[in-house]
């Protein structure tokens, strides 16, 4: 469940990052564009592929516990053997 939320915050946080490198985007492809410009477009670029990537991540792994939550609980916590009191 914790994967879900986390992965909806990422998404909350899309916008704010492509409206950024549109900002920057606009500027490139107008005159009067500086190093800068450059810079900050490629770091918005590699900021929103890793955010994708992060996003996919947390899904995959909300997907993954979701599916095998009864098969990782067998593993992670047995059952107790139960001992024979006939003695």
């Amino acid at each position: 469940m914790i994967q879900l939320i986390t992965a909806f915050l990422e998404i909350t946080t899309l916008p704010d990052r492509l409206i950024s490198l549109h900002h920057y985007t606009s500027r490139i492809s107008a005159s009067g564009a500086t190093q800068s410009d450059y810079y900050f477009k490629s770091l918005d670029q590699l900021g929103i592929a890793f955010m994708f990537a992060r996003i996919a991540g947390l899904l995959l792994f909300a997907f993954f516990f979701w599916n095998c939550g009864p098969w990782i609980e067998r593993i992670l916590m047995p059952k107790p053997e139960t001992q024979d009191q006939s003695a």
